[in-house]
C-alpha cells in the first residue's frame, strides 16, 4: 500500500485523515534523534494508517474483551452445584426443559413458504411475482438460513438434555455447550459452523442472543 516513489519525497506523510499523529519518515543525521522520534509514536495506531475502517479498532477491542471474559469464566470452578445442592448439569437440564426449549419459535415449513412466495409481489413497477423478484429470492434464502440456525439450536438443546440423562454420549461439544448455558453464554455452535464461519448474529449474552432468535422468528 505504501510502496511507491512518493515515500522518498521530502515531508511525505503516510496519512492525511488522521489528526492526532502524522506518520512520516524522519530524516536525521544523529542516532539519538531517531530514538526520540520513535518515542513519540503513539502506543495504539489508528486503523486508518493500515487502510482499515476506523471501527476496526473498536471491533478488535470488543473481541479482545470478550475473549478475556470467556477465559475468566472458563477458569471458574465447574463442579459445584447451586445453593440447592443439585449438580450444575441438573440445573442446566431444568433450565433447558422448563425455559429455553419452550422459548424457541416453531419451525418454518419450506413448502408453505414456497407457496406463499409464489403470490408475493415485488415493487409496484414490476408485474412479476414469486421468485422472479430478487427480493423474494433473498427472503427465501434468509428464511432457509434462519431455519438452519433454529435446527442447530433445537437439536443441540435436545442433545444436551439427552446427554445429561445418559441417553446419548456426552461429547466434548455438548460439554462446552452445557458450560456455556450454565454461564449464560452463547454456545459457539449457535454462532459459528465447524470451519469458523459466522452463521448467526453475535451477542455477548445468551439472553440477548435468544431474544434475537425469537424476534427474527416473529
Amino acid at each position: 500500500m505504501w510502496i511507491c516513489e512518493d515515500v522518498f519525497k521530502e515531508k511525505y506523510c503516510f496519512n492525511n485523515l488522521i489528526t492526532e499523529y502524522n506518520y512520516h519518515i524522519p530524516d536525521f543525521s544523529e542516532h539519538s534523534r531517531y530514538l526520540e522520534h520513535i518515542n513519540t509514536l503513539p502506543e495504539k495506531d489508528n486503523p486508518l494508517i493500515f487502510g482499515l475502517n476506523g471501527n476496526a479498532d473498536l471491533t478488535y477491542r470488543l473481541k479482545e474483551s470478550g475473549e478475556m471474559i470467556n477465559v475468566l469464566v472458563d477458569t471458574q470452578p465447574k463442579d459445584s452445584g447451586g445453593g440447592s445442592g443439585r449438580s450444575r448439569e441438573d440445573e442446566v437440564k431444568d433450565k433447558l426443559n422448563n425455559e429455553l426449549i419452550k422459548l424457541l419459535p416453531p419451525d418454518f415449513n419450506e413448502i408453505e413458504i414456497d407457496e406463499k412466495l409464489k403470490t408475493l409481489r415485488g415493487p409496484k413497477s414490476l408485474s412479476d411475482t414469486g421468485k422472479a423478484i430478487p427480493l423474494n429470492v433473498f427472503l427465501f434464502q434468509e428464511l432457509q438460513r434462519f431455519q438452519k440456525v433454529l435446527d442447530i439450536v433445537r437439536g443441540t438443546m435436545t442433545d444436551m438434555v439427552l446427554a445429561i440423562d445418559g441417553s446419548i454420549i456426552m461429547t466434548p461439544l455438548l460439554v462446552d455447550c452445557i458450560d456455556s448455558i450454565s454461564d449464560f453464554r452463547v454456545p459457539k455452535v449457535f454462532q459459528y459452523d465447524p470451519t469458523g464461519v459466522e452463521i448467526s448474529w453475535l451477542t455477548p449474552s445468551l439472553a440477548g442472543w435468544l431474544k434475537g432468535l425469537i424476534d427474527r422468528g416473529h
